[in-house]
């Protein structure tokens, strides 16, 4: 038997597709993985990378063979492949249903892992590989890697399907010997464990985080950014509210328009969304006519360009980045717009709830607004009347916490050595760091492998 251990990385998005913020994550795992492969297997041992996807084709949301080749190109080059899961394509996705054969497949699949390799880690990506620990196969650990739940995104009705789905996954987590629940962040642990019976015991550590030298999460220049934001028409005789998301009911982009009005005379809306695969499409258009009929100056660009936020975020006539969700554990948009505006720019406006005070201190690296009517209104209010040193303070704080705290690569080495390692070495020795600087990125690191291709928040 080989020597070697085995990671089996399960997800729905960002292999053949990069549609949504699990796409986001799947992107950070493989820039991860292209960049800090050899310094994480110098410590923690050798290791083949797989990834295990829904069977890619016509059904798959945003299906593109670019993604496909570029995650191929990263873990076949580390002596792992992809692996594509069969499931009915005819049903909807979408359903627990489609989820539990998945599941199977995934854990059919590091089981076959297990009779190669000494050790499997299976990591299963959100909620439809939350079976992964229903089913059992010596040799394999499973970490199932939850980023929401049904009642974060779907209030007030959460789809009872889908909790019940939920449930019975962390349920069978709480009963495997060898299955736990990363724990991403603060709040939705405590989320899993109040809402769910998560054992505590089961949490392992292993926070959001980002590749954070990637080319896509610098600055863009002047320049760049002024192309970009002229090219969209938007005007540069008013400040800009600027704001990124799915068209999708928890992203709360109806709230942020609704909440502008008062400021129609003072403020642009440059607004990102994309429509999902599903009927959620036609709030697109509702936006759209929405804006026009309370007469608001605003942008509202129907596409996905990675570029279009990064500029948005970077412009100095952006007052705020406005983040009026619903429900969220962690906004992707909040890190990113971090780095982004860590010169000249926005800062994040975003309210009190879930996972949002984790990321933000009120009057430190961003604002926070109570969720109630006119609240946005008045944290707009806020953002507008900020001094340029109370902007820069904001931004300089916002910067420094994304660095120090979310570097996926020294997150990825230390879930890696916490199972495989019995005495893990720590965080600042695996990536080659000292330990009084294990927060400090490498700006000499070699150049990785970059694809162009993220998703939306």
């Amino acid at each position: 038997m080989s020597t070697t251990n085995a990671l089996l990385y399960c997800a729905v998005n960002g292999i053949a597709n990069n549609t949504n913020g699990i796409g986001r994550q799947a992107k950070t795992f493989l820039a991860t993985l292209a960049r800090h492969y050899h310094r994480m297997s110098a410590r923690v041992g050798a290791f083949a990378p797989y990834l295990a996807v829904p069977e890619p084709g016509p059904a798959t949301w945003g299906y593109n063979e670019g993604d496909l080749r570029y995650a191929r190109r990263v873990v076949e080059g580390l002596g792992g492949e992809v692996i594509t899961l069969p499931y009915d394509t005819r049903r909807p996705f979408w359903q627990p249903e489609t989820w539990r054969r998945l599941s199977g497949e995934a854990a059919r699949a590091a089981g076959q892992l297990a009779d190669r390799y000494d050790k499997v880690l299976a990591i299963g990506i959100d909620t439809p590989f939350a079976g992964l620990a229903q089913h059992t196969h010596p040799g394999v650990k499973i970490l199932l890697a939850l980023f929401s739940t049904a009642r974060i995104t779907e209030r007030p009705h959460p789809d009872p399907g889908r909790i019940a789905w939920e449930e019975e996954g962390i349920a069978a987590v709480n009963l495997h010997p060898s299955a736990w629940v990363a724990g991403i962040g603060d709040f939705l642990s405590r989320h899993l464990k109040d809402q769910y019976g998560l054992d505590p015991a089961k949490l392992r550590s292993w926070p959001s985080g980002l590749h954070l030298t990637g080319p896509d999460l610098t600055p863009p220049t002047s320049t760049e950014a002024a192309r970009i934001v002229r090219g969209l028409g938007i005007p540069a005789d008013r400040p800009i509210v600027a704001a990124v998301g799915r068209t999708d009911h928890t992203k709360g982009l109806d709230v942020l328009i609704e909440e502008l009005a008062p400021l129609r005379d003072e403020v642009h809306l440059a607004m990102v969304t994309v429509p999902t695969d599903d009927d959620r499409a036609v709030l697109l258009d509702s936006y759209r006519a929405r804006s026009a009929e309370l007469g608001l100056s605003a942008t509202i660009i129907g596409r996905y360009d990675r570029d279009i936020p990064r500029a948005l975020a970077a412009w100095p006539g952006t007052c705020a980045m406005a983040v009026p969700s619903r429900g969220e554990t962690l906004a992707n948009i909040v890190f990113e717009t971090a780095l982004w505006a860590q010169h000249t720019g926005a800062v994040i406006l975003a309210p009190t709830i879930d996972g949002f005070p984790e990321q933000i201190t009120d009057g430190h690296n961003g604002l926070l607004y109570d969720p109630a009517p006119g609240a946005l209104t008045a944290g707009l209010r806020r953002a507008l009347a900020l001094t340029s040193d109370e902007r820069a303070r904001m931004r300089t704080a916002a910067h420094r916490k994304v660095i120090s705290e979310r570097d996926a690569a020294e997150h990825l080495a230390s879930l890696l050595a916490a199972f495989w390692q019995p005495a893990a070495t720590p965080v600042a020795r695996l990536l080659g760091r000292p330990a009084t600087d294990a927060r400090t990125p490498r700006s000499q690191a070699p150049t990785s492998t970059h694809h162009p291709l993220e998703a939306m928040p």
